[in-house]
């Protein structure tokens, strides 16, 4: 039985509950978690009666008493050169953590209540101890993920870690060699999804859109599709990390035309409606265990639109207040857009505690508000009242030399005027979003 996660926060308990939401809940709800962590079950609908839809906090400075998710470099090495790698991921940095201080690391996260740990790279399965590490990490109550390219993936490895593993597999052309999807044939990524398959894991593949791989990304979505498995993430590239030596990677707003339609038809596959709509719920996608819907055994989207929320509510970045990210070397940034830039370091853990830094070392990024960012008072999509995730520090800086400026790109914003139209009409016609492919 997989343990609830939670911290003790001003405004109330934040508890990753077993059907994979976040939610704030009232103190009242702790005698019914530490109940289920011994090893009495307590069911999600049970904790939702004590649910806070309108929790008391400080606005000052805002956070959360551990983040909610955090981001772990395990190393920088890597198998790949991805000319978009926001990491720069290649080499080892110099004074790599130690695999022992990984494992306090993540002690640390458990104690304080972090509910969800990003493990990656570089590429993690680059580093020696990369099974100990997870293997650790799985050992505690937080959610573990996994984020890798898919190639050092071996059967013996995939072996060592305990089932139900959640994997996010980076899969793109970033390279006109196209060495991870062959000639179209996807052998690599499909041997290891069937690996994972085979030894009870979970996975997704994670697409960087750039204006090398448009129509790639829609063949990615189809094949994911004829072969059941779940719906890929698309993700934008950004003007950060090794992308910015690559500007010609980066979409143009004459790109959007064509871009929105790949993404809507893709959309489209993975989407049912009142019409389609049995009543039931899909099966279980490959790669999900026997019974469990994909929605839940792949749980990284409820964490972070839990935080999306929270930042919405408070008009402050996530960042930095809810998500954090540690490299290689054990320094500690609000994102790993910061981490790119080395903007906004708090510190380093071998000068202090990782309760410490994250308790004072965030103070000056936590001073700044969306209220500062006042170029959004002019901007189309905010005037449509479109949620935007740019008013960014780092990504405004790479683009307009100015951190409380704009960090989306003038095709970004075409981009997300089209597609908050388009989920707008969507919820209106009630059609849902799925990861199994219709």
């Amino acid at each position: 039985m997989r343990k609830i996660p939670f911290q003790v926060n001003e405004g109330g308990l934040v508890a990753l509950l077993p059907n994979g939401h976040v939610e704030f809940l009232a103190d009242s709800a702790r005698r019914l978690i530490l109940r289920h962590n011994a090893g009495r079950p307590v069911s999600a609908e049970e904790l939702m009666t004590h649910a806070l839809s309108d929790p008391l906090v400080t606005l000052d400075r805002f956070h959360l008493s551990a983040p909610a998710i955090a981001f772990v470099e395990t190393t920088n090495l890597c198998n790949l050169r991805c000319k978009h790698c926001y990491a720069d991921s290649a080499l080892k940095r110099p004074d790599e953590m130690s695999t022992p201080r990984i494992k306090a690391l993540l002690d640390e996260f458990a104690e304080m209540g972090v509910l969800q740990v990003f493990l990656t790279g570089g590429e993690i399965f680059s580093h020696r101890d990369a099974v100990e590490i997870i293997r650790h990490a799985r050992s505690k109550p937080f959610s573990t993920q996994i984020f890798t390219n898919g190639l050092l993936i071996t059967e013996e490895k995939l072996a060592a870690i305990p089932p139900g593993q959640s994997f996010f597999i980076s899969f793109d052309t970033a390279d006109p060699e196209r060495t991870v999807r062959g000639r179209m044939d996807f052998p690599k990524l499909q041997h290891a999804f069937e690996m994972m398959r085979k030894h009870g894991h979970v996975f997704r593949t994670a697409i960087s859109v750039h204006r090398n791989n448009i129509q790639d990304a829609e063949e990615i979505f189809e094949w994911c599709a004829e072969h059941g498995y779940p719906r890929p993430q698309w993700l934008e590239t950004h003007p950060v990390g090794r992308a910015l030596l690559h500007p010609d990677m980066l979409l143009r707003p004459e790109d959007v035309d064509e871009v929105f339609e790949v993404y809507r038809r893709c959309m489209e596959r993975y989407s049912t409606s009142p019409d389609t709509d049995s009543g039931t719920e899909p099966a279980s996608a490959p790669g999900t265990q026997p019974g469990r819907r994909a929605a839940d055994e792949i749980r990284g989207v409820d964490t972070i639109q839990f935080c999306q929320r929270l930042e919405r509510a408070v008009g402050q970045e996530k960042c930095g207040r809810s998500v954090v990210y540690v490299n290689s070397r054990g320094d500690i940034y609000p994102c790993s857009n910061c981490m790119s830039g080395q903007l906004h370091r708090a510190g380093n853990l071998a000068e202090r505690s990782f309760a410490e830094i994250w308790e004072s070392g965030f103070d000056a990024f936590r001073d700044i508000r969306f209220s500062d960012h006042t170029v959004c008072g002019s901007c189309p999509v905010a005037k449509e009242d479109i949620w935007c995730q740019f008013r960014c520090p780092p990504l405004a800086r790479n683009l307009t030399g100015d951190s409380k400026g704009c960090g989306a790109t003038e095709y970004l914003q075409e981009f997300m005027l089209r597609s908050g139209r388009y989920w707008r009409e969507r919820r209106q016609r009630n059609v849902r979003l799925t990861l199994t492919p219709r």
